[in-house]
């Protein structure tokens, strides 16, 4: 049976070590979102959060149907992209903590 080669160059980064060493750790950061992504209040948030984004989508079809000129509806692209990135990753962080507690 063959078997593939395993590179040996990622064992002398830092960065992946300190990764290694962080697996099976789950911080009290972590353990307070898990408890936080278990209640009825996080599920109310987080579909406020979706229905945001959902509602950031909206925006530009607005413009462009309202006739906005190019540069208009650019700056729009820019605004919502950025803020649906960062209720991306509010969302994100909590279904990570999630993740880390439920894997230990």
């Amino acid at each position: 049976m063959t078997t593939a080669i395993k590179p040996d160059f990622f064992h002398n980064v830092p960065a992946m070590k300190a990764v290694e060493d962080k697996k099976g750790e789950v911080t009290g950061e972590e353990t307070a979102l898990y408890a936080m992504s278990k209640s009825a209040g996080w599920k109310i948030f987080e579909g406020f959060m979706t229905d945001a984004s959902a509602q950031l989508d909206n925006i530009n079809k607005e413009a462009i149907a309202g006739g906005q000129p190019l540069e208009e509806i650019g700056r729009n692209a820019i605004v919502v992209n950025l803020a649906q990135e960062a209720i991306k990753r509010l969302l994100d962080k909590v279904s990570d903590a999630v993740e880390a507690v439920e894997s230990e």
